[in-house]
């Protein structure tokens, strides 16, 4: 009897220990056991912004288009690495083909960019029911308080001028709206993949609005990664952002890929969703 009741919670462990795992890292498998193809989309250059970057080509010796690159690289490598475990990877920035360099640039033609509400995950995991039924409409209301002001903070005319109301954008991230969605078919098509992933915007940013912030060591810069996922069809399926800090003294690009860059690739694997 006691053999049986510890080989029976060997197993309820050994099942918690799957859930959770599953939930930190993702599988895309569908049913039919057959893995999904995801093409990886490099942000543009131009969707760049970087308040370290004085200090990093002071230390280094290098130009803002090189700190740039090497940025853009190293994120493309980190999020390649953190997905090949679980779904097959199609690299657009690695080998630099012609095909690739045509591909990326017929992208970028189609996309233009938009502020959207972020999804925000709730922590409901040790809630009762009552009160994950209460945060969940909570959180209802909270983004249907944020769409309207969204919507009434657009510019628009009145009596005869352009007008707008300055709106936060903490709890926002930068989308990509697809133009052309002809083109992710025919890429989709030719290049066998099941969905594409966007990283919209890299950025590392100094919050101006404390008068204080000059001089001081224990201030910190806060890097986001915005990302967005279509599908073969050229509809859209999620995005999000990723952020962490990063000290404002910190002007090593080597340190900051290699102690920040992780806890962004933990948070978009995480919060991506292919469905």
């Amino acid at each position: 009897m006691d053999i049986k009741r510890i080989t029976i919670t060997l197993m309820i462990a050994i099942s918690c220990v799957s859930l959770s795992y599953g939930q930190e890292y993702l599988d895309f498998n569908n049913r039919y056991n057959r893995q999904k193809r995801v093409l990886v989309v490099p942000f543009d250059e131009r969707i760049y912004f970087n308040d370290a970057t004085a200090e990093i080509a002071k230390r280094d010796g290098l130009t803002h288009d090189e700190i740039m690159e090497y940025f853009r690289y190293q994120l493309n490598l980190q999020l390649i690495n953190s997905l090949i475990d679980s779904c097959e990877i199609v690299d657009l920035m690695t080998n630099n083909t012609r095909e690739d360099e045509a591909d990326i640039t017929g992208l970028y033609t189609t996309m233009s960019y938009e502020l959207r509400l972020a999804e925000f995950e709730l922590d409901t995991e040790n809630m009762g029911a009552l009160a994950r039924k209460r945060a969940e409409k909570l959180e209802e209301a909270r983004r249907k308080q944020r769409e309207e002001e969204m919507q009434n903070a657009r510019p628009g005319m009145k009596n005869g001028e352009l007008v707008g109301t300055r709106q936060q954008t903490d709890d926002m991230y930068l989308h990509i709206v697809i133009g052309q969605p002809e083109v992710l078919k025919e890429i989709a098509s030719r290049r066998r993949v099941d969905y594409f992933l966007f990283i919209n915007q890299f950025d590392i940013k100094t919050d101006y609005r404390d008068p204080y912030i000059s001089g001081q060591r224990n201030v910190n810069r806060l890097m986001r990664v915005h990302f967005s996922i279509y599908n073969t069809n050229g509809e859209f399926i999620s995005g999000n952002y990723a952020s962490t800090k990063v000290p404002i003294y910190e002007d090593d690009k080597e340190r900051i890929v290699n102690q920040y860059f992780p806890e962004i690739m933990r948070q978009i694997i995480k919060k991506i969703k292919f469905h």
